[in-house]
């Protein structure tokens, strides 16, 4: 089981989540491209396509192939980008990042966040606000999560990273989902999509919109959670993933007898 996190997070933030997962999964956790710990050879890799691409080699090298993806925000749109390559049993998309912004909003953002990228100054100064631990939670506060401070101090480290900063905004830049968005009703993987009725950045409306356009796909609400659900309540996106991960596996089983 591979797991991938969201635009500007780490492997840190699966920590909580781990421990509470059936010892029979076998889990792979990766940094994305220019975050965290995972460097990047050239800024044009950035996109949705290129870090699939990478991801995917990855995998070959390890010689690792996942029956599972999760992917957090982002990070479930590169699930759904890789699961056209691999013979996955099923993808589970945590508070998906899987529609545009809205209005002018969708062209203004992506072309702010390419100026941001252009700008040789701007990581550092982004990871100069970082050393203020205020500020790290307000911005964490607006997703709609509540977190321990243990898990605002890993963030306030991870932000102060002027490398990682970096990668997350050439992320940002070259970001484009409009080929996957056209394609979603082609995917055959067995889905699971769930949403937090107090996350301020991935709507409900919107992650349960793009599960009625999927096929075999599954929606499901996590109450009073925003959108760093699996920090905020582990227990309970473990229960949701176990029993997933459980259903399609008899279902292949039944299938395959």
């Amino acid at each position: 089981m591979l797991f991938l996190h969201g635009t500007g997070a780490s492997t840190h933030s699966w920590a909580p989540l781990m421990p509470l997962l059936q010892h029979d999964i076998a889990v792979t956790l990766v940094d994305l491209p220019g975050h965290g710990l995972t460097k990047i050879s050239t800024g044009q890799r950035s996109s949705l396509t290129y870090m699939a691409q990478d991801l995917l080699t990855l995998c070959q090298t390890l010689q690792f192939q996942p029956d599972f993806i999760v992917g957090h925000s982002a990070g479930a749109a590169l699930a759904l980008e890789m699961s056209k390559s691999l013979p996955l049993k099923g993808v589970v998309g945590l508070n998906p990042a899987l529609s545009k912004f809205p209005g002018l909003a969708g062209v203004m953002f992506p072309m702010m966040a390419k100026m941001m990228a252009l700008n040789p100054l701007t990581p550092r100064y982004l990871a100069g606000l970082a050393k203020s631990k205020s500020r790290v939670r307000q911005i964490l506060s607006g997703t709609g999560s509540d977190l321990a401070e243990d898990q605002i101090n890993l963030y306030q480290k991870l932000f102060s990273d002027k490398t990682h900063v970096k990668g997350t905004i050439l992320m940002m830049s070259q970001w484009n989902l409009d080929r996957l968005l056209a394609q979603l009703n082609t995917v055959d993987t067995p889905c699971l999509l769930i949403a937090s009725t107090r996350d301020r950045t991935v709507t409900c409306a919107d992650v349960k919109a793009t599960a009625e356009r999927m096929r075999n796909t599954a929606y499901h609400e996590l109450n009073g959670l925003g959108h760093l659900a699996h920090e905020e309540d582990p227990q309970k996106v473990a229960e949701l993933l176990s029993a997933f991960f459980k259903q399609k596996r008899a279902a292949l089983s039944q299938t395959s007898a």
